[in-house]
């Protein structure tokens, strides 16, 4: 679906600020017989409304294609520095919140439901709402009860079996939702009078300012700044009561939002994304003039090693990972294969660049370079895999200039 009109405000005075190109879904990872099917792509570009300020795909993909026509790919409990990011995310907002022991906690897009383990040790009453069904019997196989649906109607009245939420997190997911009004009406609707909504997303200032251009992909249908979410939560009488950045997933914000006093840090920050030419068209020429650059200056480097000789693998089959392969150009004529760790993806192949993807274990002598593509735990997975390999050159994209 083309989008005409903002998320947000309605406004139908868009203005496209990034073009990456056609690209197929960032997540779906195709088993062997589909790489004989069309593969769909889809425009990966970016709309700033001229109106609120708020910035999204210019092309929805419908979430039942998203989440529910293929095995979901992403497992949030594969990962170390997830889990740890979970445990202590946890540990922060019942302390901010004031959760005590039997407070209902729900998490949209509960995934395999780490978040909601990390909880339910703390002592609350755990729920998790995930419309992606072979991640939903994961989240209870790991004993957090979910609700296999996307958060609608549907599913409050599921939620409010149990009562009243405390605390309503969604992490990383929040801007994978293209209806953010009917999102926030139904959030009202569950949420307790003294309750938290808890959204930790993917900054885009950091994105900007970082020059983070592969976190941009289909399935995030919206950038989230301060800014224009201020202006819908005041809609329904809720304000920001807290923010604060972290460097997760590549420079994540999380957002307290209640019926409370509004931060009175608010303001300063969203003086900051003004500064910073976030809602100014005008600054993403820069932009996609840096990451042109950043484009060239790693095929370089790869075409230079595969001159040589060189046998080169990418490590980390992350979404963000495809995002780059595609907008680079990069297939099996420059890369042999991609490493991951989860089993969701091993055996499978990269969307559109169609890497075989093994486990760390594929990795041999003759293997002479290796492309990081989650640069942004470029120094974990060194310090994984250099031991076994000490001779291997290690290619780690100049994302940040």
């Amino acid at each position: 679906m083309n989008v005409t009109t903002c998320h947000l405000c309605a406004s139908e005075n868009l203005i496209k600020i990034i073009d990456l190109g056609f690209h197929p879904l960032a997540d779906f990872f195709p088993k062997e017989h589909q790489l004989h099917e069309l593969e769909r792509r889809y425009p990966l570009s970016v709309l700033l409304c001229g109106e609120c300020g708020h910035a999204m795909n210019s092309y929805v993909v419908p979430p039942e294609t998203r989440y529910q026509e293929n095995e979901y790919s992403y497992d949030s409990g594969n990962s170390k520095v997830a889990i740890q990011h979970f445990a202590d995310m946890a540990q922060d907002i019942s302390n901010r919140a004031g959760v005590v022991s039997g407070d209902l906690v729900i998490d949209i897009g509960s995934n395999v439901g780490i978040l909601l383990s990390a909880f339910k040790n703390l002592g609350a009453n755990v729920l998790g709402v995930e419309p992606a069904g072979n991640i939903a019997d994961m989240a209870e196989k790991n004993g957090i009860p979910t609700i296999r649906n996307f958060f609608n109607s549907t599913a409050c009245t599921e939620i409010l079996k149990k009562g009243k939420a405390k605390v309503i997190t969604t992490t990383n997911a929040f801007n994978h939702i293209a209806d953010l009004n009917e999102f926030i009406k139904c959030i009202v609707s569950v949420l307790h009078d003294d309750g938290t909504l808890v959204i930790e997303v993917p900054y885009f200032l950091q994105l900007l300012k970082r020059m983070h251009f592969d976190t941009i992909y289909l399935e995030h249908v919206s950038y989230i700044s301060l800014k224009p979410l201020r202006r819908l939560f005041k809609k329904f009488g809720l304000a920001i009561t807290h923010f604060e950045e972290n460097d997760y997933m590549s420079s994540s914000i999380r957002i307290f939002v209640g019926y409370g006093p509004e931060s009175r840090e608010l303001q300063k920050q969203i003086a900051l994304e003004e500064e910073a030419g976030l809602f100014n068209s005008k600054t993403y020429e820069e932009f996609s003039r840096k990451i042109r650059n950043c484009k060239l200056a790693l095929l370089k480097d790869l075409v230079n090693a595969r001159s040589k000789g060189g046998k080169i693998v990418a490590i980390g089959a992350a979404a963000k990972g495809n995002t780059f392969l595609n907008y680079c150009g990069i297939d099996t004529g420059l890369i042999d294969f991609v490493t991951d760790a989860s089993l969701l993806k091993i055996g499978k192949y990269t969307p559109g660049s169609h890497l075989p993807i093994f486990s760390d274990d594929a990795i041999d002598d003759s293997v002479t370079h290796a492309l990081i593509l989650p640069w942004n735990i470029a120094d974990f997975l060194k310090s994984k895999i250099s031991p076994k390999h000490p001779k291997l050159e290690f290619i780690t994209p100049n994302i940040e200039g």
